[in-house]
């Protein structure tokens, strides 16, 4: 008897499993899902059982299994069909992904599992299609989610980051968090023990948890429930495997055969699209409603006709001055003093001379910074281009926003500290302070804002990502201003800045479906999704002449691998942005893939790139990181 056994480290993509022969006497006891301990070269391991065959290859000896650990499977065969799914479509090592899917294993500590009985039994329940939910405020998405977790069985309520945790506890009854445990990257190894073990026995049948909490030991799961569905980080892309939340949890709701609800106040772009077109149940007719009809949207153009050139208009000046008590957010998409440096007279913009991207302006040390590679240089008195001195900032950063802020606060004597939070200034603590406080910040704080402390929220400057190239840069901008709109208190005000008050993102506040259908209208002329599968392969090389004639091998042998398949296209190789980083230069390869069998296809091109190749399906971005 043979048994094909995953090993808990990570392997080649080419070795998921390795073939162990069973001892006689563990021959009635083996089972699919059980921990083992296996040979390997000249240490032993952890594994865990993946397949069992009467017999091996002729002529083949294997080494028998040492050990089984325990009785009982410690995942289940659903469970570990999850794994290959993910490790086939993400182009990861299955060993690895397994590695993280089980309590630490020591072996003093794997007594407690010896002595534990495993509660609940797996249902054979057709998965139903995905049920999309809109709620207008907390109290509809807590009365959606208790409805659902009282059919018993376990239940996954997945969250896009740590803050949000918080958001959830304080939705749920006593009774209901008696029930829970929250899963994180973060725990401690002591406490990940305690609660893979609560959730393994049966013992605790609800998790609340980030990405982390997909791979846990299921055995009875029924409800996944994705909150906050439209948020942006949901998408992993700095580390393998590179997915997002949404598109996991419908692998796992397939191999569970557990429903799997989507919730938000603002879908993404795909969901609607998907929900719209039936493939995703809906209660209702899919109205996505405007959620704070008090928004105002300020146009900076007629300011500066009007003389005002301050990066603060008259209209934000005023509804300041009348806040009095409470908290006031000022907040920008990037720290520094300005977004770029350019020449009035030619049209030159200061660039990084390694990854040409613009630099940014830092005021207190009057240099110049490139954010990717750290490179900086001193603030030029004329022009390198034409020699002209009429050099100027253009846009805003945080530290000029809180010269500028604290200068109009002591004109109008207002003692709320001022207090800077982004990347150079990261002291998140600050905001524990009950106090009243002016908070100038970046994306940095966003989760940990005190919202029901907030009476004035402005946007400074709305208008840096609405022309950087990328597909889905504008839906980002749609879903923070919205997100403002929900998050902030009815009698709060929300004032928006921009040279472009004509822009769909901005028009659609008062008309949510405008947003949807002309992002759907560009979607459908580019081939982006939701009409089209996106798949982003990333490479680099110290040297550009070797990454050239890499990526294009690559790219030829995956055009002659699919000649013969319908609804796959290859484009590139491309240049990143920006395209030296970090002493390397980098190109990607895109695939464009029709739905019909794009997890078919997107595996038959993943499993056809080099292993040291980056694999991104489902990207936010296209040509950057």
């Amino acid at each position: 008897m043979i048994a094909q056994v995953i090993p808990a480290r990570r392997m080649p993509l080419s070795l998921p499993f390795l073939d162990y022969s069973v001892p006689e006497e563990d021959k009635t006891k083996i089972k699919i899902g059980q921990l083992v301990k296996i040979p390997f070269r000249n240490k032993e391991e952890f594994g865990v059982i993946l397949n069992i065959k009467s017999s091996g290859a002729l002529n083949i000896k294997t080494k028998p299994i040492k050990e089984i650990i325990f009785s009982e499977p410690i995942l289940s065969k659903e469970q570990l069909n999850f794994l290959i799914d993910i490790s086939e479509f993400y182009h990861v090592s299955l060993g690895f992904l397994l590695k993280g899917n089980l309590l630490p294993l020591q072996i003093r500590k794997l007594q407690k599992v010896f002595s534990s009985e495993r509660l609940g039994a797996p249902h054979t329940n057709k998965p139903a299609k995905p049920q999309v939910f809109i709620h207008k405020n907390e109290e509809e998405k807590k009365d959606f989610i208790l409805d659902k977790i009282k059919t018993g069985g376990q239940s996954l309520i997945l969250v896009p980051e740590l803050t949000a945790i918080a958001k959830i506890t304080n939705l749920l009854p006593s009774n209901i968090l008696d029930r829970s445990v929250t899963i994180t990257s973060e725990l401690k190894t002591k406490e990940l023990f305690a609660k893979w073990l609560q959730i393994w026995s049966g013992e605790k049948d609800i998790i609340i948890g980030t990405r982390t909490a997909l791979f846990l030991p299921w055995f009875n799961l029924k409800n996944i429930i994705l909150t906050d569905e439209g948020n942006p980080n949901y998408k992993s892309w700095d580390m393998a495997p590179r997915f997002h939340t949404r598109d996991a949890a419908l692998f796992l709701s397939k191999h569970h055969r557990a429903e799997l609800s989507i919730l938000s106040h603002t879908l993404s772009v795909e969901s609607y699209y998907f929900a719209k077109n039936k493939v995703y149940n809906t209660t209702d007719d899919l109205q996505i409603k405007s959620l704070n009809k008090t928004t105002e949207i300020v146009d900076m153009k007629s300011q500066w006709r009007g003389g005002n050139r301050s990066m603060m208009s008259t209209d934000v000046l005023e509804e300041f001055k009348k806040i009095k008590t409470g908290d006031v957010v000022f907040f920008l998409n990037r720290r520094g003093t300005a977004s770029y440096v350019g020449c009035a007279d030619c049209g030159n913009v200061l660039r990084c001379p390694h990854c040409k991207l613009s630099l940014t302006y830092h005021q207190d040390k009057k240099i110049l910074v490139c954010h990717y590679c750290k490179f900086s240089e001193p603030m030029p008195l004329a022009c390198k281009n034409c020699g002209s001195v009429n050099i100027g900032t253009r846009g805003a950063g945080t530290q000029m926003a809180e010269e500028l802020i604290k200068k109009i606060t002591e004109k109008i004597t207002d003692t709320r500290p001022v207090i800077r939070l982004d990347s150079d200034e990261n002291e998140l603590g600050k905001l524990e302070n009950k106090e009243d406080k002016v908070i100038v910040c970046t994306q940095l704080a966003w989760g940990h804002l005190p919202w029901d402390r907030i009476k004035l929220f402005v946007y400074l400057d709305a208008d840096s990502p609405l022309f950087i190239p990328e597909y889905k840069i504008v839906e980002n901008l749609w879903q923070q201003l919205r997100d403002v709109q929900y998050r902030l208190n009815p009698e709060s005000s929300f004032l928006v800045q921009t040279e472009h008050p004509e822009h769909q993102v901005f028009k659609s506040l008062y008309s949510p479906d405008l947003f949807y259908s002309e992002q759907l209208a560009e979607r459908r002329v580019l081939g982006y999704p939701p009409f089209k599968y996106m798949l982003k392969l990333l490479t680099s090389n110290p040297k550009s002449a070797i990454l050239d004639k890499e990526t294009a091998q690559v790219q030829a042998g995956l055009i002659n691998l699919t000649k013969g398949v319908s609804g796959v296209r290859i484009l590139g190789p491309l240049e990143m942005s920006p395209y030296y980083s970090g002493g390397q230069y980098r190109q990607v390869i895109l695939a464009k893939i029709g739905y019909e069998n794009y997890k078919q296809n997107t595996k038959l091109l993943v499993a056809n790139v080099p292993e040291n190749w980056k694999i991104d399906p489902n990207p936010n971005s296209l040509l950057s990181e």
